[in-house]
């Protein structure tokens, strides 16, 4: 049984539970989610598995003492698009669950905020305020590297969700001599990175996204009245009326398996 840690900041925890289990439908090995939370933060949002989350200094502990051997880590985003990052409460928490994370070498895939926060706590990639309207869409990418192991078996074109408010600097990661860039766009910017000699992967975008996500945070924003644009390739014609196009999911549950096979399975035969 492979352990994976799944770190859930996102305020709807249910329905990010559901979000990583379809993508890692296609796991070749059975798997099990150890559900993290963070132990400095008491979230306003609750799931319907509260009972089962431990908090990450536990789960530290109990993979320290042999209690219980995380495979791989998953960090997901959190709302703090406007928030830098050393104002987030549990900062000083999650910049030691990090550095435990590489320590060990345990196989991490960080996603959207949790991307951007590692990639400024391992390599100082500053974020700014690069979207005066949201940016909201699926949108295909170039690879500069298809022949890496996390593509194998990924159809053209790789489409990935984004859903954000900021960016870090592109040209800061380009620069930095020990990060890959792995997938962007001229639209969405960079998508994929990977460090640490691939044992990190920064997912900036959104893969996990069930087929109505986007759709139900653009009705959510209108019903706000917030400055919003009908997210781009996202609804036939780009009209949300029409049906959702689903463009992302099969290529993004290969991309979950083999990220799977190729780092943690690996790592569990050393």
């Amino acid at each position: 049984m492979i352990h994976l840690a799944l770190l859930n900041l996102m305020p709807d925890k249910d329905i990010t539970e559901e979000n990583f289990a379809r993508a890692f439908s296609k796991a070749e090995v059975p798997l099990e989610f150890v559900l993290t939370k963070m132990k400095s933060h008491v979230s306003k949002h609750s799931s319907s598995h509260d009972d089962l989350y431990i908090d990450s200094e536990e789960m530290r502990r109990r993979h320290d003492e042999g209690e219980l051997r995380i495979d791989g880590f998953i960090w997901t985003g959190a709302p703090f698009d406007y928030v830098f990052f050393d104002e987030v409460d549990y900062w000083p928490e999650a910049c030691e669950l990090m550095d435990w994370l590489r320590q060990r070498r345990i196989p991490t895939l960080y996603v959207c905020w949790g991307a951007q926060a590692a990639l400024y706590h391992f390599f100082g990639i500053s974020r700014y305020e690069e979207y005066l309207v949201k940016l909201s869409g699926v949108y295909p990418q170039e690879i500069p590297h298809p022949e890496h192991p996390l593509f194998r078996g990924v159809e053209e074109p790789l489409c990935i969700p984004h859903s954000r408010h900021t960016s870090m600097t592109n040209s800061e990661i380009d620069a930095h001599p020990d990060i890959t860039v792995l997938a962007r766009s001229k639209r969405s910017g960079i998508s994929i990175a990977e460090g640490m000699d691939g044992n990190e992967l920064y997912l900036v975008g959104h893969q996990e996204y069930a087929l109505n996500t986007l759709d139900k945070e653009y009705h959510r924003d209108v019903e706000r009245g917030e400055n919003v644009v009908v997210p781009e390739h996202y609804y036939e014609d780009d009209n949300p009326n029409l049906p959702i196009i689903n463009s992302w999911q099969e290529n993004g549950q290969r991309m979950f398996s083999n990220w799977l096979n190729d780092k943690v399975l690996q790592r569990e035969k050393k």
